[in-house]
């Protein structure tokens, strides 16, 4: 991703069976991407074709340092148990031109 992009990043989501996780097995989901957190129940997220919607904005992308970006995901399940996970290789490439189109 680079600095700049207004885009969904969309994140898979599998429990420990290997089966997608939908919003019915969940209390909430939260995804954090470097400094921005946001989660479903907020309905700051959304769930599409298996797919959990984190929305960037360029704003919120330009304000992400260029190179290896910490990301992860913690899932409230529906009985109550927490479970976090790091989301692996997120970088992103810094933008020549720091202008919001």
């Amino acid at each position: 991703m680079m600095q700049g992009n207004a885009c969904y990043l969309g994140i898979s989501i599998l429990n420990s069976a290997g089966v997608t996780v939908e919003p019915v097995d969940v209390q909430d989901v939260e995804i954090t991407v470097g400094n921005l957190k946001k989660t479903y129940l907020r309905e700051e997220l959304s769930y599409s074709g298996g797919l959990w919607l984190f929305p960037l904005s360029q704003g919120e992308s330009f304000a992400q340092r260029p190179g290896p970006v910490r990301a992860q995901v913690r899932v409230a399940w529906a009985n109550g148990v927490v479970e976090g996970c790091v989301l692996p290789g997120v970088y992103m490439d810094e933008s020549i031109s720091k202008e919001v189109l």
